[in-house]
């Protein structure tokens, strides 16, 4: 069943490039993208997807903005973690992050990160929430980036995010992480400037 499948997807792949290559060379506007027709797969069984099928176009790729305007360079800044809420539902008693007193994880610390021309952001961080890699991406204005700890084993690590939006010279946001059992929960509000 699993080769009839695979043989049936990679027929209709195969005739989607055929049939694009022909509207192609009549000239006149390009062709709409197909969408090939959905197959049953019985209950319990998997199709196989031919690795054509989900590879994305090179003219899908090549039409993405190349470089975020005015963000690519480097961004320092400072913050100062506080204990993060973590919002409950009514009625939900949370024992374990009732336990946390506040005062570990928190205070000053400092943020760098570098945006390629390509979008790609990566980082570090230094301070109260430990040293840690950012690895992200630029979207327009908007900056994202995972916090991931140097040393992922340790029992202070924090894991988390670091979210921002470029307003005017500046790029404005916040840090939140948490502990790897998530008892503890931190944020940070962050003002970023361009490194001269």
């Amino acid at each position: 069943m699993r080769h009839c499948v695979s043989t049936a997807l990679s027929l209709i792949a195969c005739l989607s490039l055929v049939a694009c290559e022909k509207s192609g060379t009549e000239g006149g506007a390009p062709p709409a993208p197909s969408i090939a027709p959905a197959t049953t797969v019985p209950s319990g069984k998997t199709a196989e997807v031919a690795p054509s099928a989900a590879a994305p176009s090179p003219s899908a790729s090549a039409a993405a903005p190349a470089e975020p305007p005015g963000l690519v360079g480097t961004w320092e800044g400072r913050y100062d973690a506080k204990k993060g809420e973590v919002e409950m539902p009514p009625k939900v008693k949370d024992k374990v992050r009732t336990k946390d007193d506040g005062k570990a994880a928190v205070g000053p610390g400092t943020l760098s990160l570098t945006i390629g021309p390509d979008g790609e952001l990566k980082g570090k961080t230094s301070g109260a929430l430990g040293a840690a890699a950012l690895s992200g991406k630029v979207e327009g204005d908007e900056v994202r980036a995972t916090f991931f700890p140097d040393d992922a084993v340790s029992k202070e690590a924090m894991f988390g995010i670091v979210q921002g939006k470029r307003k005017d010279d500046k790029i404005v946001g916040r840090i939140r992480v948490a502990s790897g059992d998530a008892s503890i929960v931190r944020e940070a509000e962050i003002e970023l400037k361009k490194k001269d």
